[in-house]
């Protein structure tokens, strides 16, 4: 096995790659790039030594869409049987997942970058998210009452921000636009849910909860 410098050009695709072709605009293809243009060229393409590509078709495909020229490939010498046969393993063998500390870090890069870079699309990583929540909430018989009456001043401040698993809960004024940016950190809403006067007679039993002008 060597390392070689090689134009994009003298790379052969092998025409019994079982990996769908991809194309600008595809999922795949736009996190390939979206991985290249953020960590570079990291991972080189693996040939045989008449250049045939072995693994790496996808990433030679998005390399030539993103203008590069040379790259680094990596060059083995086996016959064409172990040829496909090693095709078929860079595309299925793959390490298996601790879900837990996946999970952590990817909680713990959602607050601070785009996960698109990672490979993890949003609705995968919602879906991987559902996918381990597993365990079902045990009553522990906490005091609600009690503890309200032990807090002698609010711990949380104007502009906070918790960060609970998936989710964000701020300490803000929804018609303050800041405090939404702020809340939202790049992200866009799914669903909105609000709680506005619905000009109903309704009078709430709690003395400061009181009507509004439009109720009826």
């Amino acid at each position: 096995m060597q390392f070689e410098k090689v134009t994009l050009d003298q790379l052969i695709y092998a025409n019994y790659n079982p990996r769908k072709a991809l194309k600008p605009g595809d999922s795949e293809f736009e996190k390939i790039r979206r991985s290249i243009e953020e960590f570079g060229y990291v991972d080189p393409i693996i040939v045989n030594k008449d250049y045939t590509i072995i693994g790496g078709h996808q990433r030679a495909t998005v390399l030539k869409a993103l203008g590069y020229h040379e790259v680094d490939v990596v060059i083995v010498e086996v016959d064409k049987l172990k040829e496909k046969a090693l095709n078929i393993a860079l595309n299925k063998i793959s390490g298996e997942w601790q879900m837990d500390k996946l999970k952590e870090l990817l909680l713990e890069l959602e607050s601070q970058i785009d996960l698109g870079i990672t490979g993890f699309d949003d609705d995968e990583f919602k879906q991987l998210l559902a996918s381990m929540d597993t365990k079902q909430a045990v009553d522990d018989d906490f005091d609600v009452e009690a503890a309200l009456e032990e807090i002698e001043e609010p711990k949380a401040k104007r502009g906070d921000v918790f960060i609970l698993g998936p989710h964000r809960v701020m300490c803000g004024d929804s018609t303050v636009p800041e405090d939404v940016e702020k809340l939202m950190n790049g992200r866009i809403a799914d669903l909105i849910v609000t709680d506005p006067p619905y000009n109903v007679n309704y009078e709430n039993k709690i003395d400061y909860h009181k009507m509004f002008k439009n109720d009826v």
